[in-house]
């Protein structure tokens, strides 16, 4: 900014100038065409010329300190990003970023700018926490003052409707939602549609969610009112309504939830590469054998979810399973997850697990050929094939809680099929 006044102001000065040296210039060119005139041969008349006006001093520009950035690193802390910053002063600005930046929870990709004083030194910092949040640090002699900015959120009752051709992410895309949607609609109805082997071309879905913004960008999205989804022309409806605990759970129109005993599959996202079998070719004994399990394919590290409530049994090495998670299930169910890379955070013989927590990470240990998870269901001591389980139909609410979520229901489903709801009705 200083350094465009100086321009502005030097700008005029030149002009100021410039007028000045003109009026000289038709002084002179006056004189000229008086003897010029002269009309009896006379000799040259003298004249004086005395300049209009005095030349005014240019004032030399400052020139602008470009601005100083970085961004956090992995393996940075906050004494290294203010070294970086400013230099010998990096002691007054770290302890002014650690008054208001846990410094444990320094993310890398977080971005800090700098404008610097004509001496090089650092003047002020703005540093983007997130996209909600900045940090405003300016020098004020001795002291930094710090501002926390935290910018307003916007946020609207969305309706968002599309239909698959290859993926529900890229449909989601299509009709103008975030790929955050997809996951939450998968989730929604991973207990009734397998989007690894179900989804087809032509299944539909339809979504009213609570979409929040920021300054016009995407935000995040809040909660999920109600969705439905056509899967080979059988539809499924969600509505969110809190359990019994005061949880957001999902419920059909019935008011029975969707949350059912088993997952469709331990992986969220993923494709199946061997079913089961009570004959296939062993790709490394090279021999037929029984599979009873089910192959999923996915990339080392990828998070296996166990799929109910249980106890885990056993966890550890055993033979060509390489590192396997067994858990114990109601009703006779136990499920194994063979394979693994790495066992999830807590996972331990005796622990409690509920459905969808992180129990271990698809790797390739024991006997394979690459990175996969084999799921295998046993049920009163015999195997199952994973993808035949039906869980039980669930319980509706209950009666004195059916009839207010029912009134509930009726709003949110005339959100969905894209009519307004009645006056006074809330999500």
């Amino acid at each position: 900014m200083t350094a465009g006044l100086g321009q502005v102001r030097a700008r005029r000065s030149r002009c100021g100038w410039c007028g000045g040296l003109l009026a000289a210039t038709a002084a002179l060119g006056l004189a000229a065409a008086s003897v010029g005139c002269g009309g009896s041969g006379a000799g040259p008349v003298p004249t004086t010329v005395t300049p209009s006006a005095s030349p005014v001093a240019v004032e030399t520009p400052i020139p602008a300190l470009p601005p100083v950035r970085t961004q956090v690193k992995p393996g940075d802390t906050v004494e290294s990003v203010a070294r970086r910053l400013s230099g010998d002063d990096w002691i007054a600005w770290r302890d002014a970023l650690v008054r208001q930046l846990d410094p444990r929870r320094l993310v890398p990709g977080t971005s800090f700018e700098g404008v610097r004083a004509a001496d090089g030194s650092l003047q002020s910092l703005r540093v983007a926490l997130d996209q909600r949040t900045e940090l405003h640090l300016e020098r004020a002699g001795d002291v930094i003052e710090v501002q926390r900015i935290e910018h307003p959120v916007d946020s609207i009752a969305e309706r968002i409707e599309g239909e698959v051709h290859s993926s529900l992410f890229a449909a989601v895309e299509k009709a103008g939602g975030e790929p955050e949607l997809a996951v939450a609609l998968a989730s929604v109805f991973q207990w009734d549609v397998d989007f690894l082997r179900d989804v087809r071309k032509g299944d539909r879905f339809v979504a009213v969610v609570d979409r929040r913004s920021i300054d016009g960008s995407f935000y995040e999205y809040g909660t999920l009112y109600a969705a439905r989804f056509v899967n080979d022309g059988k539809a499924v409806d969600a509505i969110a309504y809190p359990d019994g605990d005061g949880r957001i759970g999902f419920f059909d129109l019935q008011g029975r939830p969707l949350r059912k005993q088993f997952l469709r599959s331990p992986l969220e996202f993923s494709r199946i590469t061997s079913r089961f079998s009570h004959s296939r070719f062993h790709p490394v004994l090279q021999r037929r054998m029984p599979h009873y399990g089910v192959d999923y394919g996915a990339p080392v590290g990828t998070p296996v979810l166990v799929t109910a409530d249980g106890r885990v049994t056993f966890v550890g090495q055993r033979e060509g399973a390489g590192r396997m998670v067994t858990v114990s299930h109601a009703n006779g169910y136990e499920t194994n997850y063979l394979h693994l890379s790495r066992y999830g955070q807590g996972i331990r013989a005796g622990v409690r697990v509920s459905q969808g927590q992180v129990i271990g990470h698809v790797g390739s240990s024991g006997l394979s050929t690459g990175p996969h998870l084999d799921y295998r269901v046993r049920l009163n001591g015999q195997w199952i094939n994973p993808l035949s389980i039906s869980s039980p139909p669930a319980q509706p609410l209950p009666a004195e809680r059916l009839q207010r979520f029912l009134s509930h229901a009726l709003a949110v489903m005339l959100l969905l099929d894209g009519n307004e709801p009645p006056t006074g009705a809330q999500c």
